[in-house]
């Protein structure tokens, strides 16, 4: 889930020890417990890593509960701006320390944990020993739209002659973390007979990437990777010199929907696929 607020001035203790946070003032504050957490965030169109400090700063002797972030690799002025993020997985609880030197030397090994916790996982084409993993993972996703009531591939496709497929033509592609897959995604250049109909209209004629078969594994659902695996296509589009995007989901995966809006796609209208109406996104990718 998405959280967003305006960043506000803080006391700047953050700042004196060698961890500048912003400070958020939220719309919709998460019910979590105090502690610490990585997160991934957008701010002012761009998107980074952070690590959320949720909590009173007992450390400090201050009572009120704060929500600040320390923003990875970043030295800009956002006051006022708009902050959203997204917790990918909790650190620690709150804890009282004895000292602020001792306070710096956790926060330190803290941000290591946070970069760890949010490592980018390595994309390379998949290969036929990949499949029994890329269909495990399907599977998985099949069994949660399934769970959402969402009868989106719940007639066995895709499958593994999809997949197979997807091989032979060096347009799958897994996504390997800690030596592991993760996720799969197939990164489509031809033109796709089910977008030459549409009820409505694309934003461009021009040559597109779409990206189909979307999987990412139960144990890092929700995690940012499928925001991940949409910029690693248009990496690959802009590499190929495509800078359209097109993209299609189904009307109840309010998921993908979401994700889909929130990665700069706009509605163009409804194309009927092997399986039903789904709804139709494109976008203009650069640079």
């Amino acid at each position: 889930m998405m959280y967003r607020g305006i960043v506000i001035h803080g006391l700047q203790n953050g700042r004196k020890f060698g961890f500048p946070t912003a400070n958020v003032k939220l719309d919709n504050a998460p019910e979590i417990g105090k502690g610490v957490y990585a997160v991934k965030l957008e701010v002012i169109g761009q998107q980074y890593k952070g690590m959320l400090y949720v909590g009173t700063r007992p450390t400090l002797d201050l009572n009120e509960l704060s929500f600040e972030i320390n923003i990875l690799d970043f030295h800009k002025d956002i006051y006022d701006e708009m902050l959203s993020f997204e917790i990918i997985k909790k650190i620690r609880d709150e804890q009282r320390f004895d000292n602020v030197n001792a306070l710096i030397e956790q926060l330190k090994m803290d941000r290591k944990a946070v970069r760890a916790a949010l490592a980018d996982p390595r994309r390379r084409l998949a290969r036929k020993s990949d499949v029994p993993a890329i269909m495990e993972i399907i599977n998985q996703g099949k069994r949660r739209l399934k769970s959402l009531n969402v009868d989106q591939w719940q007639e066995g496709y895709p499958n593994e002659e999809a997949v197979l497929e997807d091989i032979a033509r060096k347009q799958g592609h897994v996504f390997v973390l800690d030596g592991e897959i993760i996720a799969y995604a197939a990164f489509v250049f031809d033109w796709d007979p089910y977008y030459e109909n549409i009820d409505g209209k694309w934003l461009t004629d021009n040559p597109y990437v779409v990206v189909h078969r979307i999987a990412v594994a139960d144990k890092h659902s929700h995690q940012g990777y499928a925001k991940f695996i949409l910029k690693c296509a248009e990496k690959v589009a802009i590499k190929k010199g495509v800078h359209a995007f097109r993209i299609d989901t189904h009307m109840a995966n309010h998921y993908m929907r979401n994700l889909i809006r929130s990665a700069g796609f706009m509605l163009c209208g409804i194309v009927q696929v092997r399986d039903g109406k789904r709804l139709a996104y494109e976008k203009a990718i650069s640079q």
